[in-house]
């Protein structure tokens, strides 16, 4: 008897990849609750499965054959039983002994057929995330400081037959960032939604997957992946890239017109790995979101010229050349708060030069101990304070033009 419920708890694994309830089985074997739960626990004490002791399930018994038109559903009963789950070993032996049945399975669908946990976090090189970055046709990607969630680009999916589409599609796949002591950032994936790839997919994260557990001991980022990926919480990422894109959407409705042409930029995101040319990179995409080229002039000179009723003549003096955007600009915060320019400049600037050697110069590779990352989260956290303070200051302008 115990043999045929290790053969049934081993088949219902595979079909969900769940535990067992003594009352399924007593079902299936047509024995007694009582009987099945004594021969459960044999098992465990057997070491050929573990029980998730005790639980309260809610059974409803339905006379099929009744024939009362007044039918009303029953009230559950509550009944006390044990959740059986196979051993590893024996699921790995089962495993090793039918090949043929999983062959055609990726990696992690048959981790999770050889008794892997479904929440089971699996760690990878962060250039795992690079292909669909640089794919954003292809893939969305919902990406912050703690992790992100991965999907096809539904714009993408509608030019495929249907064929094409069972061959590439997954529904999604949520990762975190974990901070490694040597100041790169490994991904975490979970089991389950890796094994819901397709096997192509499954062969591309495989090709990535680390066993280095050298995390750092302090990571807030990672605590706050986990909050939400494991216990459902809402915890706000505190992620400055997010911040920016908010900040600059707040901007645009300050005023009867938008200053920023975009608010935001789908190619910025952090350094996949912990290096200069990755650096540079992403500061020149962050420079495209918050510098001249995103903000519109004409708007800038009618914030001048009408908020702060300066002079309408745009021409240097000297160049006799018209204002650049960043002049204008730098214009109106020497009106508005002269110590407040100077922060505005320099972090432009600082960012621009960055840009500059990732745009302009060859970066030749190099090795320092530099925290790349850590610099550029930085970056980012002091450009969306800067935005913050703008909408600030701009706000005291319309707010006085109103009142005047």
């Amino acid at each position: 008897m115990k043999k045929k419920i290790i053969d049934i708890s081993i088949k219902h694994w595979h079909d969900r990849f769940t535990g067992i309830s003594a009352l399924d089985i007593a079902e299936k074997l047509d024995i007694s609750h009582e009987e099945t739960l004594r021969y459960l626990e044999e098992l465990k004490n057997e070491n050929k499965g573990t029980l998730n002791e005790n639980v309260t399930l809610y059974q409803i018994s339905l006379d099929l054959n009744s024939k009362n038109s007044d039918f009303k559903l029953p009230e559950p009963k509550p009944v006390t039983t044990h959740i059986y789950f196979p051993s590893k070993s024996m699921l790995e032996t089962y495993f090793q002994n039918n090949l043929k049945e999983f062959i055609e399975n990726g990696e992690y669908t048959n981790r999770l057929h050889r008794g892997g946990n479904q929440i089971e976090l699996i760690y990878f090189d962060i250039k795992v995330l690079a292909k669909y970055f640089d794919n954003k046709e292809i893939y969305s990607i919902d990406d912050d400081v703690t992790g992100g969630v991965i999907r096809l680009n539904s714009d993408y999916i509608t030019t495929l037959s249907e064929k094409e589409i069972d061959k590439i599609f997954f529904d999604k796949i949520r990762y975190g960032k974990r901070k490694l002591t040597n100041n790169n950032i490994s991904v975490s994936a979970i089991l389950n939604d890796l094994s819901g790839l397709n096997k192509r997919e499954q062969s591309y994260w495989y090709g990535f997957e680390i066993e280095d557990d050298d995390f750092s001991s302090h990571d807030e980022d990672f605590s706050r992946f986990v909050s939400r990926a494991y216990y459902g919480n809402w915890t706000d990422s505190n992620d400055p890239i997010q911040d920016i894109k908010i900040t600059i959407e707040e901007l645009n409705n300050i005023f009867p017109f938008k200053l920023f042409a975009k608010s935001e930029n789908p190619y910025l995101r952090y350094p996949i790995n912990n290096t200069f040319k990755e650096f540079v990179d992403c500061n020149s995409e962050l420079y495209k979101l918050i510098g001249p080229d995103n903000i519109k002039l004409s708007k800038l000179k009618k914030i001048y010229t009408k908020y702060l009723n300066g002079s309408s003549d745009f021409i240097h003096k000297e160049s006799k050349r018209p204002f650049s955007s960043m002049q204008v600009m730098d214009l109106i915060l020497n009106k508005i708060d002269k110590r407040f320019a100077v922060i505005f400049k320099t972090h432009l600037e600082k960012v621009k030069q960055n840009r500059i050697e990732g745009d302009h110069k060859i970066t030749l590779p190099h090795q320092n101990k530099m925290n790349y990352i850590k610099e550029f989260k930085q970056i980012c956290y002091d450009s969306k304070t800067i935005l913050m303070n703008l909408k600030i200051e701009y706000k005291k302008l319309t707010e006085c033009n109103t009142q005047s």
